[in-house]
């Protein structure tokens, strides 16, 4: 065996080399909240939104990640509304098998029969934000599947705190748009812009549309390295 000494120049490479890979404790796992609008007027697009997460989410998704997945119902802030919360397996071959598992439960989601007359969006991501907070991940995101028209129940309050999505990165996508936004755009674009305001105003690190969903791989990358 060759002694260590032998290789001065090496040893001194490791030993400046060590403290740079030691002390890099950043995280890269990303934790994904999906909220998706059951109500009237998008219950028609279940099934495009689990296409969507099953196309462009999950494939990307790597050990250690987690997915969360909400109901957005009439009463949302309610711990019945989560469907689904997995991390996945340190092993590349559980994880693959967790993978398929959670897509056939969101096909199981996309064919139950459910119909509510009110749209309590805030209350969903209260929730959410209160398990991204608990899950501490390297990335956290919100993926908000609606038509972002809050319709809340009479005697139901939502008031979101400066800290409610703290380090939470938010997209709206998929949005449908409604019938008065197809005769005036400019309410669906004054709609976007308001949850915007209210994200950012609730500690939101970023908000963003997104109504192209091919492009939602390319962003949840983004998030995760930087």
């Amino acid at each position: 065996m060759k002694e260590w000494y032998r290789f001065p120049a090496l040893v001194m490479v490791l030993v400046l080399s060590c403290p740079l890979a030691c002390s890099d404790d950043t995280r890269y796992d990303q934790a994904i909240c999906v909220l998706i609008d059951v109500s009237g007027t998008y219950a028609d697009q279940r099934e495009e939104v689990v296409r969507i997460l099953k196309r462009e989410v999950l494939p990307g998704m790597e050990p250690g990640d987690t997915l969360l997945v909400i109901r957005i119902d009439g009463e949302s802030y309610e711990r019945d509304n989560l469907e689904a919360l997995l991390t996945l397996d340190a092993r590349p071959s559980h994880a693959n098998a967790q993978k398929l598992a959670l897509a056939r439960q969101l096909d199981s989601l996309a064919e139950r029969e459910m119909a509510t007359p009110h749209t309590d969006i805030p209350g969903a991501m209260m929730l959410g934000g209160e398990y991204l907070r608990e899950l501490a991940s390297g990335s956290r995101v919100m993926l908000v599947f609606s038509d972002m028209e809050e319709d809340l129940a009479p005697g139901t309050r939502r008031g979101l705190r400066e800290d409610e999505f703290d380090e939470v990165s938010v997209v709206a996508i998929n949005v449908k748009r409604l019938r008065g936004d197809n005769s005036d755009p400019e309410v669906f674009r004054t709609r976007l812009a308001d949850w915007e305001r209210r994200v950012l105003a609730s500690g939101g690190r970023d908000w963003r549309t997104i109504m192209d969903p091919t492009r939602l791989a390319a962003y949840l990358g983004e998030m995760r390295s930087g």
